[in-house]
């Protein structure tokens, strides 16, 4: 059976029109949402689907979150394409976000975490979709990195009638190790990962909207 993760990916990765979203694509991602969601994703919360699995020698733990953000998609799109030092703003508890290398539609990027005892310091391989406003990460591993494994996507939606508002959908699986703290903390680091739609929506609604908003 697929994992909740994987069906996520799917969806996240279909491709789809270039341009402003069908109808019937919204219809089908609020049908897979329950209305408790939905009523969440209305009032402005996030909404997250947590899930553990083990893939070999891998304990990951992530799942998928949503949140709507009140700015346009070009809006939201154009804020994930930023600079490292703007993108640490939409990241839960990251100290620095510096960028290595780019290759065409794919750039490195060091990211440096702390987050009460435990720090973390890996290095990420995002591949950017324009056309589709979909960005799929996975750890650099000919970097230097704290964490086993890591993999993921974002995506940019069109929300509501007047395409103002944003969904994002965003799905993550990692191997954050066995240390002595990570283990137990790895509760605490599993609500914390799933928190990337809320943090992006905190910033860019707050203190970042001067930005973007225009």
């Amino acid at each position: 059976m697929r994992s909740v993760f994987t069906c996520a990916l799917v969806a996240a990765l279909a491709v789809a029109p270039v341009g402003a979203e069908p109808v019937d694509a919204q219809d089908s991602l609020r049908r897979a949402l329950s209305r408790s969601e939905l009523a969440r994703l209305g009032r402005g919360r996030l909404v997250v689907r947590s899930t553990t699995e083990r893939r070999g020698s891998l304990r990951l733990i992530g799942g998928t979150s949503y949140q709507v953000v009140d700015l346009t998609p070009d809006q939201v799109w154009r804020a994930l394409n930023d600079r490292g030092r703007y993108l640490r703003h939409m990241l839960p508890s990251t100290e620095s976000a510096r960028e290595i290398r780019r290759r065409g539609n794919v750039r490195t990027m060091r990211l440096v975490h702390a987050y009460g005892l435990v720090s973390a310091s890996y290095a990420v391989n995002f591949t950017y979709d324009a056309a589709h406003k979909t960005v799929v990460f996975r750890l650099a591993d000919d970097e230097p990195r704290d964490l086993r494994a890591g993999w993921g996507f974002i995506r940019v939606r069109p929300w509501g009638d007047d395409g103002t508002q944003t969904l994002l959908s965003f799905g993550m699986m990692a191997d954050v190790g066995t240390g002595l703290v990570s283990g137990a903390l790895r509760p605490t680091l599993h609500e914390w990962m799933m928190k990337v739609p809320w943090t992006i929506k905190k910033y860019l609604e707050g203190s970042g909207r001067s930005r973007y908003d225009r």
